[in-house]
């Protein structure tokens, strides 16, 4: 049996808590790389086929014995209990972890809510670190926060709120909490990992599974620069000025993609003339990287091109852009409002009504290296986009996964 990578936490969701979320994130990402997942937790349920629970309750410091324990420990005594359920939590846990060979261990031991369990992990960690890689996560830490009063931080259990455990590898989720680790424990910050916490962006932006790996595949989150034209092909629509515009763009040294996202229409024989000659005039430009017909990745991707898709590739795009010529009204302008996108669009009667003083307009006739410094400088007075781009490069849980995670569980 195929050996699996252990994540254990006080609780796990539905309980809800940010150690919880980033926990949860984990398990998702690492399950979908086809890792074996475990939750060694006192509370919580999994219906993922790759994420198995092992519930030990008394992990959890709401249980009523670990209460008891604590309020013990709250006069500064360390009661009988203490030690009994501590023997208790290394044997179940030992047994949680025999088909593991990492085990990641989040905020429980820099944090005093189950001091037995934070015991009896620190001795599993020194019995078992010859088999198991063990990564201690740190979110927070109770000698670090004033917030928390520990009487007799010096002396056990506390003491070991403030040990570092030279078996493990210690990992902080900022570099604040990195450097208040390495004063806790008197090393070099250098000792301590970091990884960052992150969120699930395609869940969170409901973004399609088609559009998303798209845009992970064509490094579409790196670029400097994603427009999208959402119009049928037609020759009013003058894609030709748009690719013009992206080459300029090119020329600024911006990493820049144009999205074309409408297929030719198959009954009018204009609109297929026109596609392909569309085509011919990308490879004449050598924009094959940067102008994207969407539609022509409809078979690879298995894209329908409905109404959920267009709603992705607003939510993945830092421009509308329209060139058209002529246009009896405008959707694509409503659509990008609606989705809070920046427009930059050919100033014509039609858009014009629409859009009123909050899009960015340029002529027909104005030259594309112009619009192409003004698109830029217009979009660098709106620092969301780029926001955008950081967050989902560097703390979507795919980034999390491919810049941290693999390297962590890598056998």
């Amino acid at each position: 049996m195929r050996e699996s990578i252990a994540l254990l936490h006080y609780s796990y969701p539905p309980i809800m808590g940010g150690v919880e979320f980033v926990l949860e994130g984990h398990a998702r990402v690492l399950a979908r790389y086809r890792h074996r997942v475990k939750i060694i937790a006192g509370k919580g349920t999994s219906n993922k086929k790759n994420i198995k629970m092992t519930l030990i309750p008394e992990i959890s410091p709401t249980y009523h014995k670990v209460r008891a324990i604590n309020e013990e420990l709250g006069k500064g005594k360390v009661p009988e209990e203490f030690h009994r359920l501590k023997e208790f939590l290394y044997r179940e846990i030992k047994k949680a972890l025999e088909d593991s060979r990492v085990c990641m261990v989040h905020n429980v031991m820099t944090m005093h809510f189950n001091l037995p369990l934070t015991s009896a992990l620190d001795e599993l960690i020194s019995d078992l670190y010859d088999r198991i890689r063990f990564y201690v996560w740190c979110h927070d830490a109770t000698l670090t926060n004033p917030l928390y009063e520990i009487e007799k931080p010096g002396e056990y259990p506390w003491s070991l709120l403030g040990k570092l455990n030279p078996k493990a590898e210690y990992i902080a989720i900022s570099r604040l909490r990195r450097n208040e680790l390495a004063d806790l424990f008197g090393v070099s910050p250098e000792l301590i990992g970091s990884v960052p916490d992150g969120m699930d962006i395609k869940s969170f932006l409901d973004i399609s599974d088609s559009i998303w790996r798209i845009a992970w595949n064509k490094g579409l989150f790196t670029d400097d620069l994603v427009m999208l034209f959402p119009c049928r092909i037609l020759k009013r629509k003058n894609y030709e000025l748009a690719m013009n515009i992206t080459a300029e763009i090119k020329l600024l040294n911006m990493k820049c993609r144009l999205l074309i996202t409408a297929p030719p229409d198959p009954h009018n024989p204009q609109s297929m003339n026109y596609y392909e000659d569309l085509h011919l005039l990308r490879q004449k430009m050598k924009l094959e990287e940067e102008v994207i017909f969407v539609s022509d990745l409809k078979d690879e991707y298995g894209l329908k091109l409905g109404y959920s898709e267009l709603k992705s590739l607003y939510r993945i795009s830092d421009l509308l852009l329209i060139t058209s010529s002529d246009e009896g009204f405008g959707i694509p302008i409503l659509e990008a409002g609606a989705m809070r996108v920046p427009v930059a669009c050919s100033e014509i009667p039609s858009l014009l009504e629409l859009a009123q003083d909050k899009a960015l307009f340029f002529k027909l006739d104005e030259k594309p290296s112009r619009i192409a410094k003004r698109i830029v400088d217009y979009l660098s007075m709106q620092p969301t986009g780029v926001l955008f781009k950081r967050v989902v490069s560097k703390f979507d849980w795919e980034s999390i996964y491919r810049n941290y995670l693999q390297n962590l569980v890598r056998a």
